[in-house]
């Protein structure tokens, strides 16, 4: 299929997704679908489905919507890449709310493009397909070598004074 007949069939049945900042108090992005905004921001489906059906802001920031909201009178729409970019920024400097959480850097090996860092254990250990109990294991050093030969981590000390 091509491009523009995917984008097509998604402006025809998926659900637009608007996106606040809420610093800024305005419009900064639509998604044409639920599946373009899991792909482009890497967000989880639980996640996004709390932020529109619970008004939960994303990284304490974000509001996501199904509809258009007077109340965020501006619109300063950015391209798809500085919405990465503004994400990643933002979560870099976001502190989960369970204050035991460890921040850690998942660093692949064979496949550098892929490293990133989570917020959990647990986001580390779902984003992976993994368990808990296990990546702990690899994180604490009582497991030796790589996670499945290819996955190192390491935890990043959060500065709770940098708020």
């Amino acid at each position: 299929m091509s491009l523009e007949a995917r984008d097509i069939l998604r402006k025809l049945r998926g659900t637009p997704i608007y996106i606040y900042d809420t610093f800024t108090k305005s419009l900064i992005f639509l998604f044409d679908s639920k599946q373009l905004l899991y792909d482009i921001i890497v967000i989880h489906h639980v996640t996004l489905n709390n932020c529109i059906n619970n008004g939960k802001l994303y990284l304490n920031r974000f509001f996501l919507s199904l509809d258009i909201i007077s109340e965020f009178p501006y619109e300063s729409i950015i391209t798809s890449k500085e919405l990465v970019l503004l994400i990643g920024k933002v979560q870099d400097q976001y502190l989960p709310n369970q204050p035991a959480s460890k921040k850690i850097l998942a660093d692949n090996i064979l496949k550098p493009d892929l490293t990133r860092s989570f917020m959990s254990i647990g986001e580390l250990a779902r984003q992976l397909k993994g368990d808990r109990g296990t990546i702990r294991n690899y994180i604490s050093g009582k497991s030796t070598g790589l996670y499945r030969n290819q996955w190192k981590f390491t935890i990043i000390e959060i500065d709770s004074n940098n708020t």
